[in-house]
């Protein structure tokens, strides 16, 4: 993800397989397990070498829901993912920060965090004696990652979720991600419904899922 006049962003949470708003998220007492964390922290340490880890991950602290009923038909449906709890999600605690690294990650409320991303829209803060450079990388600073529940298949070999990083109006990115587990170790397999955007530029590319 570079810093520049092109920021990207992911066209509404149906295209990376989010869940209808009008369910309310039932949050798990459980710990999130060794797997869940193991693909969180790729998808984090992808995200973080493409952008250089310039910038501290704000992390909304609870995950949010994915229904495979919303999902792309064509972004892994074959592999026969299992649909978890209705609505369940999961929070990240203190201690699952650790295992997370070495994105450099902060826990937020998303909420709070969204209107940071408000403020420092890189839209509304280009003028003179700013460049769009300048109002762009501010967003990122300020910008609130999301991550998505997780889905296995049964054989727990892949599995797919979404992430989605928000620095304004025109200004993000994010994507489905499937994941493959091979020799016991976890690897991104692809990426799909991958949208691009810009400050003046649009374009949407859609993976080979």
């Amino acid at each position: 993800m570079a810093i520049g006049l092109v920021a990207l962003t992911l066209q509404g949470m149906v295209l990376a397989g989010g869940q209808s708003p009008d369910l309310a998220p039932v949050v798990s007492d459980k710990p999130m397990t060794a797997d869940q964390l193991a693909i969180y922290r790729i998808v984090l340490k992808v995200w973080m070498d493409n952008g250089k880890g310039k910038h501290v991950v704000h992390l909304a602290i609870q995950t949010s829901p994915f229904s495979l009923s919303d999902m792309d038909a064509d972004c892994g449906k074959s592999l026969g993912f299992v649909a978890g709890p209705k609505g369940e999600v999961h929070r990240f605690r203190k201690e699952d920060v650790t295992l997370l690294k070495p994105s450099k990650v902060e826990l937020v409320d998303p909420d709070a965090q969204s209107k940071e991303v408000a403020e420092n829209d890189p839209g509304n803060h280009i003028g003179p004696g700013n460049s769009i450079a300048n109002a762009v990388a501010n967003g990122f600073a300020h910008g609130l990652t999301r991550l998505s529940e997780i889905r296995f298949d049964k054989d727990q070999t892949h599995a797919i979720l979404w992430y989605d990083f928000s620095c304004g109006r025109t200004c993000g990115n994010g994507a489905t991600v499937l994941m493959e587990r091979k020799n016991g170790a976890w690897g991104i397999m692809r990426h799909c419904s991958t949208s691009i955007a810009g400050l003046g530029l649009e374009r949407e590319v859609e993976g080979d899922c």
